[in-house]
């Protein structure tokens, strides 16, 4: 099945799904209507329930969307739905207060029936996790311990919506309603279980141990793993995985980073890390011999699409040349000939990681570099300031809109990338970014 298919496929399923509990409201028999902004409101919450039930689905990195969809796309669009669910539930009981002041009542904790109880206390929960996800850095909350609330919260808003959802029972008493929801249901246990179980132990099955480190320039190291009593990993060049280091596949500490290798050595996997954080700064002290679990390879780009075929131009940042690293290998190792064109913002001269190693690729690959540095630099011939659209159309040649961009570095270099290539007139579908966070 070809990609653009499974993208729609996969599209059309997932807006079904959400709108599956008002598509049966509307087809099938159901209990006497009642007023309309009642059923209004009820329906809000259907849909907003759907959604947010059905957030397990592109958070659980399932291979068969992962590699049709942009992960940074994906994860824009889990951020985005799943405020928009918080905001239909809240409206939920907001229009029912509006429409009946009386409702009020089953607000009181201590006197409200069970059934709104339920649904408070997922709504408290459902809030929360929005709350916790959008101001995560804000809040200064650990992305582990960010991770392991998060999923104590969504157990809590599925159990008490579920619970929510019986008590209540008047659309639930008919049968389409019923079905449509334990479909909903099983999607949602099928995925925390595929996340938290199925896919760890395909992971465990896999390992991968650390076979050396490699100091690049100040604070960077390539890792470089070797499978252990299996092939090792398939994957296309500018593919990111997650890792485990010294701990179980089970656990929720894995952090994500781009693959620097060749598609093509298949004995080893390596990945460049600089040093920014807690688990980052470790990877520097690692001996050898540590046991890796990798899960992945994931993201929809691949150097050998029809659409690269004209040439490829390559904007990075600092470390953002890492899956930059794993394309220039991987096409040298199949000894592509294409227009290449890298351009690569670094601090300055000295703290440019895999200099020599681009300049050696550069012999193999019809490959153009264009080093662009913050400090001009006394040797290396370079640019000095910034990558500008002035630049790119100096340096590109004039056919630059049927080129394919493929751009990774931190975030603010990335939007400015992007704003250069929209003011260049590059089609949008030509231009891939590695720019995803994780919450």
């Amino acid at each position: 099945m070809k990609t653009k298919t499974r993208r729609i496929l996969a599209l059309l399923i997932y807006i079904t799904l959400i709108f599956l509990p008002l598509i049966v409201f509307l087809l099938f028999p159901m209990p006497p209507g009642r007023n309309f902004w009642r059923d209004f409101s009820v329906m809000l919450g259907f849909v907003g329930l759907s959604m947010a039930g059905l957030q397990f689905l592109p958070t659980a990195r399932i291979p068969f969307l992962s590699n049709v969809f942009d992960l940074d796309g994906i994860y824009r669009v889990h951020h985005i739905l799943s405020v928009l669910s918080v905001l239909l539930i809240f409206l939920h009981p907001v229009i029912l207060l509006v429409n009946n002041p009386y409702t009020l009542l089953l607000l009181n904790p201590f006197t409200a029936p069970w059934r709104a109880q339920a649904g408070l206390i997922g709504l408290a929960a459902l809030v929360l996790i929005a709350i916790t996800s959008v101001l995560r850095k804000d809040l200064k909350l650990d992305y582990n311990a960010w991770h392991g609330l998060h999923d104590l919260l969504a157990l809590v808003i599925a159990v008490f919506a579920i619970i929510h959802l019986l008590k209540v029972n008047y659309y639930m008493t008919a049968p389409a309603m019923r079905v449509a929801w334990l479909v909903e249901i099983i999607i949602w246990i099928g995925a925390a279980i595929y996340m938290r179980a199925i896919k760890p132990w395909q992971i465990s099955r896999r390992p991968f141990t650390v076979d050396r480190i490699i100091p690049e320039v100040a604070e960077t190291y390539t890792l470089v793993l070797k499978p252990i009593g299996h092939d090792g990993l398939d994957f296309h060049a500018g593919q990111v995985a997650w890792l485990n280091i010294n701990s179980s596949p089970f656990t929720l500490h894995r952090n994500p980073f781009s693959i620097s290798g060749s598609a093509h050595q298949k004995d080893e996997l390596r990945f460049s890390i600089k040093a920014v954080g807690d688990f980052t700064s470790m990877v520097g002290q690692l001996k050898g011999g540590e046991t890796v679990y990798v899960d992945g390879p994931y993201g929809s780009f691949c150097p050998d699409a029809p659409i690269t075929q004209n040439g490829l131009v390559m904007l990075a940042g600092g470390i953002g040349i890492a899956p930059i690293m794993s394309i220039l290998h991987t096409l040298a190792d199949q000894h592509d000939q294409r227009p290449l064109f890298l351009f690569y913002g670094n601090h300055s001269e000295g703290k440019i990681p895999f200099k020599a190693e681009i300049e050696q690729l550069s012999k193999q690959l019809n490959l153009q570099v264009t080093h662009v540095l913050e400090i001009p630099a006394e040797k290396l011939e370079s640019e000095s300031g910034f990558i500008t659209s002035e630049l790119l159309k100096r340096k590109l040649p004039q056919n630059y809109a049927d080129l394919y961009y493929f751009i990774c570095g931190p975030l603010p270099m990335i939007d400015a990338m992007e704003a250069n290539l929209h003011a260049m007139h590059v089609p949008g579908r030509q231009v891939n970014s590695e720019k995803y966070e994780m919450a």
